[in-house]
């Protein structure tokens, strides 16, 4: 036998998970330690994707804020406790309460001790006049037995892009226009047109005398009253008049436009006229307790054997019937299109369009609602704030108000609801805010000692104590 020389041969152990030859046996991982390394990146990246989609998601909603910030009807941002501001003058009260506010600023008409007249704006941080334009003498005040009158106009969904140099038809279509009618002589008026940016006047147009005006969608509505329950409604587009039209109106001459229609009539219980775009007459009803403009719709209210029943108008489509006084929102971000809502002491909603009863529920709503994200927002005789699925009619109540309190119609500034709360007619107003997205949150807003009534007027609230002092607070 042949014996080759013999080689030395380390022998090295070789652990499963490549550790050093030297660590204790116990310290090899078991097979669901293994497995916990191979996974361990995935809850991690679950917490990661919650994290972002809840980051998305509170982008979103300060988005929407922000977008709810600047619709007409929303509060500007309120502090944890209400401060006066300042005081408003008598014959400043009638700019403030018209509640037109254009450029941080409230705009409109007062009346002088001496019998003038001017369209001036109010800074509503300080109650500054920013600017004032006469629009009657005194000399031509004591000749007139009839005042002049003014409105604010509202923004057209068809309004153009800015440019420096605007024509009166675009100011008006761009809502930041003040429309004064002004008597001129027994005969005629004069109708004014007024930039509320700086109180300019962009044109002056002598009309026939009219009693009352309305604006909508760039044109401007006159009615005149005449002697046997008839009004003449015309339609004027910068110094055109589009056409004339006589219409049975009753005894009164209230007029409200929406959506190129206009309603000429009373809301005591008389008779009221709808006409068209082209001022042919639509529709005549008698009993008429309200005519209002809910967005580019025109409704009517009628009583009759004391239930109350609504037309609403749309252009292009004949009138649609529905029980119930049909409730304007406060504040519309366009979630619940084609929907209106009625109230008695039942509400409901209705598809605009044709009329179908889409839900009903057994609350008694109070005059107003928000339209936030797809639901209805209001407060009842048992809710502070109520919200309400437009389409499906569910019902989701927020926070319950007190016994022997009455709460208003809420208000938004975005992120928060807020309701003014009434007690006993001495008792002062309470102003409660309630998170807008959570279902908790409601706190209770300081407001200035002595104040006795709250109530919002354009993008403020604004109080009056028990001496009928008013104040903008903020």
């Amino acid at each position: 036998m042949v014996h080759g020389a013999v080689r030395q041969v380390e022998l090295v152990e070789e652990w499963p998970d490549g550790g050093a030859p030297d660590e204790p046996r116990d310290a090899a991982p078991r097979r669901g330690a293994r497995r916990w390394r191979r996974w361990w990146p995935v809850p991690v990246l679950v917490v990661g994707l919650a994290l972002g989609a809840q980051a998305t998601l509170d982008a979103r909603a300060r988005h929407h804020d922000a977008y709810l910030a600047g619709l007409p009807g929303t509060l500007a941002p309120l502090p944890e406790r209400l401060a006066v501001r300042w005081e408003v003058p008598t014959t400043e009260q009638p700019v403030v309460a018209a509640g037109f506010e254009v450029g941080g600023a409230f705009v409109g008409a007062r009346r002088m001790a001496d019998g003038s007249f001017d369209a001036l704006a109010l800074d509503t941080g300080t109650g500054q006049v920013r600017w004032a334009t006469p629009l009657q003498a005194p000399s031509d005040a004591r000749a007139s037995t009839v005042s002049p009158t003014c409105v604010g106009t509202r923004a057209s969904s068809s309004t153009g892009a800015a440019s420096a140099t605007r024509s009166a038809t675009d100011v008006v279509a761009a809502g930041e226009a003040l429309l004064c009618l002004v008597p001129a002589s027994p005969e005629a008026s004069r109708l004014v047109t007024v930039d509320a940016r700086d109180g300019s006047v962009l044109a002056a147009v002598d009309v026939p005398r009219a009693d009352v005006l309305a604006a909508d969608r760039g044109t401007t509505y006159l009615a005149t009253r005449t002697a046997n329950g008839t009004c003449v409604v015309r339609a004027v587009v910068g110094n055109t008049t589009r056409w004339a039209t006589a219409a049975r109106c009753g005894q009164g001459a209230e007029l409200v436009a929406a959506g190129g229609q206009v309603a000429a009539g009373t809301s005591d219980g008389g008779w009221t006229s709808v006409l068209a775009s082209d001022g042919s007459v639509l529709a005549g009803m008698d009993g008429t307790t309200a005519t209002t403009a809910v967005g580019d719709l025109l409704v009517t209210s009628t009583s009759v054997g004391g239930k109350v029943r609504s037309q609403v108008f749309a252009a292009g489509r004949a009138p649609v019937a529905v029980a119930g006084t049909v409730m304007v929102p406060r504040v519309d971000d366009g979630s619940a299109a084609g929907v209106v809502v009625t109230a008695d002491r039942e509400s409901r909603g209705y598809d605009a369009a044709t009329g179908r009863l889409l839900w009903r529920v057994p609350l008694a709503l109070s005059g107003g609602y928000l339209v936030r994200d797809g639901r209805i927002v209001s407060s009842s005789s048992q809710d502070l704030v109520v919200e309400i699925d437009a389409r499906s009619g569910k019902v989701h109540h927020r926070a319950a108000v007190q016994r022997d309190a009455l709460a208003m119609t809420p208000m938004t500034d975005g992120p928060r609801f807020f309701t003014i709360v009434l007690g006993a007619p001495s008792d002062p107003a309470r102003l409660i805010g309630i998170d807008a997205a959570a279902g908790q949150g409601v706190t209770q807003v300081g407001t200035p000692v002595g104040l006795l009534s709250l109530r919002q007027v354009g993008r403020h609230l604004v109080g009056s104590d028990a001496q009928g002092v008013v104040s903008v607070l903020g």
